[in-house]
């Protein structure tokens, strides 16, 4: 084997820009046919071939061609997965951003029945957030009942630290959880007596100020 080949750094833009990581909170198999939903500019297609993970892409403005009876972009329920990690940020031929609930109907039509479909969307509650957001904000509890109004089914909620491009941590929204993020990214940044509190229930209310969320939704069937 060659050393020198080992020995060599890696070359940063072999570095993928965008994090895949929420692929374990799928159910992706090895036969699973995916669709992410997403920016124009990304490199899924990269990260999902090195791991062995066939998936189709679609940017934002093509959703709406799903909804064309005659020259559909993809047939109805042709995946068994479809994620839209950075959310739904739909513009239509008119140029104009279309309504969540209009992208979430036109992304459940392209999943089988007994399928998942996974969306990321940022915290209206997030003091920190932009004004311009690139995605949807929204509170868990909106979001559930947007999503159960369209069908969805069995919702499980996820918190993303500290951005969504490359999130260092995803965990269920549990306060054990919150927790352990807390301690192990900011035990240098925050006091003593606040990381001693992040271990009891008193850490519960944070969780609805966490900037980015994820929610995974199955389709009936």
């Amino acid at each position: 084997m060659d050393s020198e080949k080992l020995a060599a750094p890696m070359n940063e833009t072999s570095l993928p820009s965008h994090s895949v990581d929420w692929r374990f909170l799928l159910p992706i198999y090895e036969k699973t046919k995916m669709l992410v939903i997403c920016y124009e500019q990304n490199d899924y297609d990269r990260s999902f071939q090195e791991l062995g993970i066939p998936i189709e892409t679609m940017s934002f403005d093509k959703l709406e061609a799903t909804d064309n009876r005659y020259s559909p972009l993809f047939e109805l329920e042709s995946f068994d997965v479809v994620a839209a990690p950075h959310g739904l940020n739909r513009i239509s031929s008119m140029g104009e951003r279309s309504g969540l609930a209009e992208s979430l109907r036109s992304a459940r039509r392209l999943i089988r029945p007994g399928g998942a479909f996974l969306l990321g969307f940022s915290n209206r509650w997030d003091i920190r957030r932009k004004r311009q957001e690139s995605s949807y904000v929204s509170t868990t509890s909106e979001m559930s009942r947007l999503l159960s109004g369209l069908g969805y089914e069995t919702k499980f909620y996820y918190g993303a630290v500290p951005e969504r491009v490359s999130p260092e941590y995803i965990f269920p929204l549990d306060a054990q959880s919150l927790g352990f993020v807390l301690n192990h990214r900011y035990q240098h940044k925050l006091p003593h007596y606040f990381l001693k509190l992040t271990k009891t229930a008193l850490v519960n209310p944070l969780l609805n100020f966490l900037p980015f969320y994820y929610v995974v939704a199955g389709v009936g069937g």
